[in-house]
Formats: structure tokens, sequence, C-alpha cells
């Protein structure tokens, strides 16, 4: 467990088109028409690239993804191996990243969950993605392909927008840097060893559509298996559909407890399981991470998190009593399992689960009349009936994107060195 990474983050102010793509002096201008012959696909019946702006009274529907553009500054052709780049492995060497600017995508075909935000307006702040300029791709798909056609062709263009653009930034003078690696540790100030600490996460893996790629191997009918942590932060792992990648890049857990490890803690490793739809299996699954916890990591103590609804709580809950019964506490995170009534989203009912972080909830938003909508056409399920330009009342659920996430990012907290967006509208 020994690999450094370097990540190189360059700074992003603004963001415009222009006759030619280039980043320099924190302004990144984008060639449109450059960029759209560059993602063009018989996949895609209609095709534009359109810029969302901090602030701006615009409101951007369907949002299948959101990503930090990223590449890796030697070769960029490895960004994001097996799935959209030549296979290498990750989590080693320099990372370029662009920060302040998020490359998303609309989706329009069928599905039952799609995301919303606010660029501008009262509802902004309960996003932290409205602080970020947003490089979108808007495309349709092609009459007669195939939805998985369609959402293949989808991610494929988006990564070639992300690393597009994290390009730019390899030859600049980074404006923050961060080093991670797990190398030997040493006892802790009263001469004792440090307790080790293992990471083990259930990720929505139950179909097709619900899935996440290792490598661009898909995540069904995967065992758990361990992952070195600066490879997940490295673009090893790609969500196939469920939260914005954006939330691995920047993992809140895997960067505290690598920036912890030789100092109070020793972080030993992650195991990943995937969520199965039958109990038994769930169990089978939990006790097979839980054992790689113990018996692979040598964990002390284990944290348990999960990116999923109701099954992969379940499947944490049984992961979490499987560690205490092989002797490691544990502590879990879930998100949403409260908002004004305690414990009114909690699938669970355990008291053997008594260390549980809430890490976010919902809340009732008056949305305004907004000036511009993106993705108009391409259909919210959750807000069917409604005037998509407002004004309206929305309970935001986990349909409201980045109000928070899976894995425990809060808009609170996430992106907090990023200036808030004003309420102007």
């Amino acid at each position: 467990m020994s690999k450094k990474l370097q990540i190189d983050y360059v700074r992003v102010k603004k963001v415009q088109f222009g006759d030619k793509t280039v980043l320099q002096n924190g302004i990144l201008t984008v060639n449109k028409e450059e960029l759209i012959d560059t993602v063009k696909s018989e996949m895609f019946g209609t095709l534009d690239i359109k810029i969302a702006v901090p602030g701006e009274s615009c409101r951007i529907l369907a949002i299948h993804d959101i990503m930090q553009p990223r590449c890796k500054a030697d070769a960029p052709e490895t960004s994001y191996p097996g799935i959209w780049g030549k296979l290498a492995p990750m989590g080693v060497g320099r990372t370029v990243a662009l920060k302040g600017v998020v490359v998303s995508d609309i989706y329009y075909a069928k599905c039952n969950i799609k995301y919303y935000m606010d660029m501008g307006g009262p509802c902004a702040k309960y996003t932290h993605f409205s602080k970020h300029y947003h490089v979108i791709l808007d495309a349709t798909p092609a009459e007669g392909v195939s939805d998985a056609s369609y959402a293949e062709a989808l991610k494929y263009a988006s990564l070639t927008i992300n690393v597009y653009l994290a390009k730019l930034g390899i030859g600049l003078t980074p404006d923050e840097t961060e080093t991670f690696e797990l190398g030997p540790v040493g006892p802790g100030p009263d001469g004792k060893p440090l307790p080790k600490v293992a990471y083990l996460v259930t990720h929505m893996a139950s179909h097709d559509t619900w899935n996440f790629l290792v490598y661009g191997q898909s995540a069904l009918n995967f065992l758990p298996i361990i992952l070195q942590p600066t490879e997940i932060l490295d673009g090893a792992m790609v969500w196939r559909y469920w939260e914005p990648n954006y939330y691995l890049q920047n993992e809140t857990y895997i960067k505290e407890l690598l920036r912890r490890h030789g100092k109070d803690l020793e972080f030993v490793g992650i195991v990943f399981a995937n969520n199965v739809m039958k109990i038994d299996g769930k169990d089978a699954m939990g006790m097979m991470a839980a054992t790689l916890c113990k018996e692979t990591l040598k964990a002390d103590c284990v944290l348990v998190n999960k990116s999923g609804m109701g099954h992969c709580q379940l499947d944490s809950a049984l992961a979490f009593n499987w560690c205490q019964k092989m002797g490691m506490p544990c502590v879990m995170n879930l998100s949403a399992v409260s908002n004004d009534v305690p414990g009114d989203m909690l699938v669970i009912s355990d008291p053997k689960i008594d260390a549980v972080i809430n890490s976010g909830r919902n809340y009732d938003l008056q949305h305004p009349k907004v000036d511009r909508v993106i993705g108009k056409d391409a259909g919210v399920p959750s807000l069917m009936g409604y005037n998509v330009e407002g004004p309206f009342t929305h309970t935001t659920n986990f349909a409201y994107q980045g109000i928070w996430s899976q894995l425990g990012d809060c808009y609170v907290t996430t992106d907090s060195d990023l200036p808030d967006v004003p309420d102007t509208m």
C-alpha cells in the first residue's frame, strides 16, 4: 500500500466561449465548434455544448453526471483506464485537475431518478455545484439507438471533454497540490501502535444501469475486493450511474483517512463490496468483506460507508455486524437517515448498530422562476406536473443535485474553499 499520488489543482475563475480553446490567467476559453466536433457520434440525434455560470438565473435538469476535469500529466491517454483511456495502473504519479469548473451531461433516456439544480437564487446555496462553472454536454439519442448504447456514448463523450479540458492545465503552475501516500508508520505519541483502520464501502451494483466499473469491468457479480485508496481518487473506478463521479474523485472519507495516516491512525486500506438484491447474498458479501478487513488488512476497527439507498443501507448494516462479531468496532456513515423526525428515513433498526453518522437531510425549497432552463425536455420524474421554469415548491430528496452525497459529502462543507453564490435573483 505504498503508491504515491500527486494531484495538482489549477483554479478556473471564469469559463467562456471563444475562437481558441485555452486556459490562461484562470480564464478557460472554449471553442464550442471544435469541442462539438471532438465528441460527435452517430449515437446522438442532436448535440450541443452549453455553459452555466455560478449565480446565473438558470436551472439544469436531468443531470446524469458531474465530473472534475482530470488527466494523467505524463500520459493523458491513460486517464480513466479501461473505461475511456488505455489500460494502466492508477493511483500513482501526477494528475492534473481543474478546480472551479465541472463537466456535466444531460440524460434524455428513461430513468426513474434524474437530478436537477439551480445555479442562482435562494436554492443555489443547497448545492455546492452552483459554485462551479458547468461545461454541459447536451446530447439527445439518435432515432433507434438503445438506451444502453446512448448512455455509453454519452459517458465516453463526457470523459473526452473531461480530459480535453484537463490537458490545458498540464504545463501550468498549480495553485495547490495534494500528495497522498500510504507508507509504514511508527508508534503514536504515547509509544503505542496506532489503531489500524480499514474502510469498507458498499456501492450500488444491482443491475446494468445502477452499476460501477473498475478499470472498465462491470461490478455485477464482483466479490468483495481490496483497492488502493489512491486508485479511487485517480479514475480507476467510475459510477455507471448513481451519483456524480465528482464524489469519487474527491472522496471525503478516503482523503481524511489518508491525511491522518501516521498521525493518529494507520489507514490499512479499502474493501469494496457491491450491492446484491437477495438477503442471503447480502449477508455473504458482508461476511467476506469483514473477513478481508480482519484477516488480510489486519484492521483493529472499521469505518463503514455506502453509496446507494435502502438496499445498500441494509448491506452496510450486515457488514457492520460481521465486523463487530470479528472484534472490530465500527462506525457507519448514512446520508439522509433523518429529516425533521429522527430516523424517519432509516431503513434499518438494529440496537447493535450504535455508532451512526447522519451526513445529510432533505429540505422543502421554494424554487423561483428562472430565466433559463437547460435540459427542459429531458424529463425529471420527480418534477412531473410542475412548471420546471418555476415558481414551485419541492422537497429536495436525492433528486436535488449536490445537496448531499451518499458517501458523506454535504453541501455545507464540500468545496468550502470556493466562493459562495450570492442570492441576487
